[in-house]
């Protein structure tokens, strides 16, 4: 067969170099693209973990917030088992008030009574009335007998208009240290 083509071939060949430059023009513009994607991407990616750290920082300012919490906590925790300690080594080292009245009230004769008590630097004064002074004697023996008096002294005894004796003693009491 022939070619009967009528077509002058100058235009075949301006029609190829045309072609040939479109098809040029394309895969410039194909290569640019591909290119700008593979520039673009690690831009994209870099952005992306650039969210992810910033993301990543304000959770973990929280886990330092967190951690600075639990620090005070335990610094608080240390500053009450101290006074704990503290409280626990005043208790042992305190007379229970409860236990020194009902010592005195054990250890108090029958004729002699109790007006008031008060407790001033570990020593208690006791005002009171009896009927005599051996009651009075007695009642600073049996004082003197609880383990935890020191000395027990008269400060006055007078004798009131109803015929009994108002009295005045002081309890040393033995502080442990």
């Amino acid at each position: 067969m022939k070619d009967i083509n009528l077509i002058p071939t100058e235009l075949k060949v301006q029609r190829m170099k045309k072609k040939k430059q479109i098809f040029n023009l394309f895969l410039f513009f194909l290569i640019i693209v591909v290119i700008s994607v593979f520039w673009a991407l690690p831009l994209l990616y870099i952005n992306k973990l650039y969210s992810d750290l910033k993301y990543t920082e304000v959770e973990l300012s929280k886990f330092k917030d967190i951690s600075v919490m639990e620090k005070n906590i335990k610094d608080l925790y240390v500053y009450i088992a101290k006074k704990k300690n503290i409280i626990e080594s005043l208790r042992k080292q305190k007379l229970d008030a409860v236990v020194l009245i009902e010592d005195i009230a054990l250890n108090m004769p029958e004729k002699v009574s109790i007006e008031s008590l008060k407790y001033e630097k570990n020593i208690l004064e006791i005002n009171g009335e009896a009927v005599s002074e051996s009651d009075i004697a007695v009642f600073m023996l049996n004082i003197r007998s609880v383990g935890y008096v020191e000395d027990v002294k008269v400060v006055s005894v007078e004798s009131t208009d109803k015929g009994f004796l108002k009295y005045v003693l002081q309890v040393k009491i033995k502080v442990v240290s």
